[in-house]
């Protein structure tokens, strides 16, 4: 299991997968499960499934809400998802979600010659909210601009990754009762960067809408140099829009979902779903324009991603807030797949980025 080394090239991944074999990307997030299931077909990286299914209902709450799953509710919905999607790879990459990890920058001043390893410890135990002993680190030097230098030559900037070791056993119970082969593990962060990164634009500022927190990404040639995440998502939304509009969550949900930009309530839907986001664009905005001042690195276009991205206007919404231009995230398009499906998948994409980075990562 690796947190970061397949994240950079600098590093050997000994996780690929042979052109013969498919991949399983798989994404548990607090209110649904994906899978994206990728094959090497002649050199071509090719999707050949993918699937969904709600979490509500395996612990008896509605379609839509943020629940925690016991290991037996986590293990059905597993097997349910591969076997409805119709998956048949074995090989597996799952994706960890950021309430089991831990993942922040640093920095500090060493010689070029020093040795990180014992520093980057020191550091870990200052910002990691738990012992050591009790997680998996990983860590890795990023480059850092002139701007962020100021002079001193010898400060380093270090990305630093951390896995609750009790998360890391207990999902490998899970993909060993569902027939996978020893899956590596990643932060879902990374598998989002890696859902859309392109060599095309080396900075890159990414906003996931999740259910029940978004999150901002700063990247740079590949590398994540910052997250911000705030309690903000669509589960959240529901939650609001049904005590606004006095319906039960379920009726929220599914208004939320069959928005209509035509249809008459619309208006009032979408002021209260925009609403529940307004504090959450705005400190993103602040986060950007600090990062920006702090390192002279600027960011044209904000690439938004996530299934709480889906709600129609949210792209617009948030250009309004930070007055940038915004666009939808297409993963998909980092992969084959027949021309029919194009119109569906640049619809959901947004919200398959993190399972579609996870199954990519056995073809770098």
């Amino acid at each position: 299991m690796t947190l970061l080394s397949s994240i950079f090239s600098s590093h050997k991944n000994e996780d690929h997968i042979s052109e013969a074999e498919g991949v399983v990307g798989v994404d548990i997030g607090s209110s649904s499960m994906k899978v994206v299931e990728l094959q090497d077909r002649k050199g071509v990286v090719t999707l050949t499934t993918y699937g969904e299914v709600q979490l509500g209902p395996y612990v008896g709450k509605k379609i839509g809400e943020s629940v925690s799953l016991g290991a037996r509710q986590e293990q059905e919905a597993l097997v349910d998802v591969i076997r409805e999607s119709a998956v048949k790879a074995r090989n597996a990459v799952f994706s960890m979600p950021l309430s089991s990890s831990f993942v922040t920058n640093v920095s500090f001043e060493a010689d070029p010659d020093a040795d990180l390893s014992a520093m980057v410890r020191v550091e870990a135990r200052k910002v990691i909210p738990a012992s050591l002993s009790e997680v998996t680190l990983d860590w890795a030097e990023v480059e850092i601009t002139k701007e962020e230098k100021k002079g001193n030559e010898n400060k380093r900037n270090i990305l630093i990754a951390a896995i609750q070791n009790s998360a890391l056993e207990r999902y490998k119970i899970l993909m060993q009762f569902a027939g996978l082969n020893k899956p590596p593990t990643e932060i879902e962060c990374f598998s989002t960067i890696r859902g859309l990164y392109s060599n095309d634009e080396e900075n890159v500022a990414v906003i996931d809408i999740g259910a029940n927190s978004s999150k901002l990404y700063i990247v740079r040639k590949g590398l994540l140099m910052r997250m911000y995440r705030i309690r903000a998502g669509g589960a959240i939304a529901t939650e609001k829009i049904a005590e606004v509009l006095q319906v039960s969550f379920e009726e929220a949900e599914e208004m939320k979902l069959s928005a209509d930009r035509k249809s008459s309530n619309f208006s009032e839907l979408k002021r209260v779903y925009d609403g529940s986001y307004d504090r959450a664009f705005r400190e993103f905005g602040q986060v950007i324009r600090e990062y920006e001042g702090r390192t002279g690195v600027e960011f044209n276009v904000i690439h938004l991603s996530g299934g709480g991205s889906l709600f129609p206007g949210t792209d617009i919404h948030l250009k309004e807030v930070l007055n940038r231009d915004v666009t939808m995230v297409n993963p998909f398009s980092k992969v084959a797949y027949p021309a029919f499906m194009q119109d569906t998948l640049r619809e959901i994409g947004p919200s398959f980025s993190v399972a579609l980075g996870a199954a990519m990562r056995g073809f770098e």
